[in-house]
Formats: C-alpha cells, sequence, structure tokens
C-alpha cells in the first residue's frame, strides 16, 4: 500500500487543508500539500462570518457542479451531514464556488477543490464543526477537507473511481465529513484524475468550477 502525500487544507490552519502534515491511518496520508500560489488559478472572494440557514425541511438537495471538463451531480445529505450540506448550498447560491479550481489532483485518491486561493490554504472566513453520519467512504463519495478535528470551511474533495483499498481505510479514520455522493457524472471525475498535475499535485491546465447549481425536490 503506497502513501500519498497530498493536501486539505485552509486558511492558517495546521493540516489536510492548510499548513501542517496529516499522517491518517498510520500509512503517511497527507490530505493536502501546501501549493504554490499562481495568480492565473487564484480568485477574490468575499469571506463571511458564518453560513446562514438554507436547508428547508422536508427538501431533498442535489448539488450541480459545472467545471470546464462536464458537469458532476451530487446528491447531498441534508438529513444525515445538515451543517455540511447546508454550507455548501449557502456557498453555493453566493456564488462562491464560480470560477474556483480543482487545486488537488491525485490519481488513485481524490480531486480536491472549493479554497478561492487555489493554493489549499483559503477558505470562507469561518469553520464549522465536523458531523459523522456513520457512513463510510466508497468511490465517488464527497466529503469536507479540513485542517483538524472542526475546521471544515469552504474545500472539499470527491473520492475518485481508483481509489486505493488503503487510502479508503485513512478516509474511514472519522475525521472527514462525508456529505454527498456522485449521482452522475463519474465519467467526468474520472477524466479530472487524469490531468496532468505538476509537483505539488496541482493541474497544469486549471480545471475551473464554473458554478454550481442547487436542485430542490
Amino acid at each position: 500500500m503506497s502513501a500519498i502525500k497530498d493536501s486539505l487544507k485552509e486558511t492558517g490552519k495546521p493540516l489536510l487543508l492548510s499548513l501542517g502534515l496529516l499522517v491518517v491511518a498510520g500509512i503517511g496520508i497527507i490530505l493536502i500539500k501546501n501549493g504554490n500560489m499562481n495568480m492565473n488559478t487564484t480568485t477574490t472572494r468575499k469571506t463571511y462570518t458564518q453560513p446562514q440557514q438554507v436547508l428547508q425541511d422536508g427538501v431533498n438537495y442535489t448539488a450541480i457542479i459545472k467545471t470546464s471538463m462536464g458537469d458532476i451531480e451530487i446528491d447531498l445529505l441534508e438529513k444525515e451531514t445538515p451543517i455540511a450540506v447546508n454550507n455548501f448550498i449557502f456557498l453555493a447560491k453566493e456564488n462562491f464556488f464560480n470560477g474556483v479550481i480543482f487545486h488537488r489532483v491525485v490519481r488513485g485518491f481524490v480531486i480536491q477543490g472549493g479554497d478561492p486561493t487555489g493554493t489549499g490554504m483559503g477558505g470562507p472566513g469561518y469553520s464549522f464543526q465536523d458531523e459523522d453520519n456513520k457512513r463510510e467512504y466508497t468511490k465517488y463519495s464527497v466529503g469536507m477537507a479540513n485542517s483538524g478535528p472542526n475546521s471544515n470551511g469552504s474545500q472539499f474533495f470527491i473520492v475518485t473511481g481508483t481509489i486505493q483499498e488503503g487510502n479508503l481505510q485513512a478516509l474511514n479514520s472519522g475525521q472527514y465529513t462525508l456529505f454527498g455522493k456522485v449521482k452522475n457524472g463519474k465519467d467526468i471525475v474520472d477524466a479530472i484524475e487524469k490531468v496532468s498535475v505538476d509537483s505539488n499535485d496541482k493541474p497544469t491546465n486549471p480545471v475551473i468550477i464554473q458554478s454550481v447549481e442547487i436542485v430542490q425536490s
């Protein structure tokens, strides 16, 4: 089982989305490494002190992430992880994700986006607590990247279809809130996973989130 050095970080926090290295499940998996600033793939975003409450009772939510490589449709788990889903929907409705890139792509693991700076260190200006819905990560699960306990923000990752078993075990350590599952567009996830990346696992040709549409039913 190979260790994957990766980074899932957020503003000024010590791990996954931010500055430190995280060793998970004893196999040295780090979920998101600092990327170098690239002014061509960073965007300026309004920051917030907390997400507004936008979830409505009895409504089923789906997110359609429209990327420069195609659409990814995600079934959001609003009943199981309402805090994370509310946050994602709030940011989507604020157009927070528009123009943001997938800044971390690791074959056999995840594709990660949601950072307006494109560095692996950005976020919405606040953090929120973890949720455990007792689900296990599988291929095409969608989770919150973080920098340690209760440090979720705007960065999220999608598990690839070729994820290795050891990496699934690491994700199932209980440290990452699982808040969605890809319904359609698995081929797009697979295509993004295959793009060329630099030494920081950042795509050499930006893969852009053009918008996120929220569908209610």
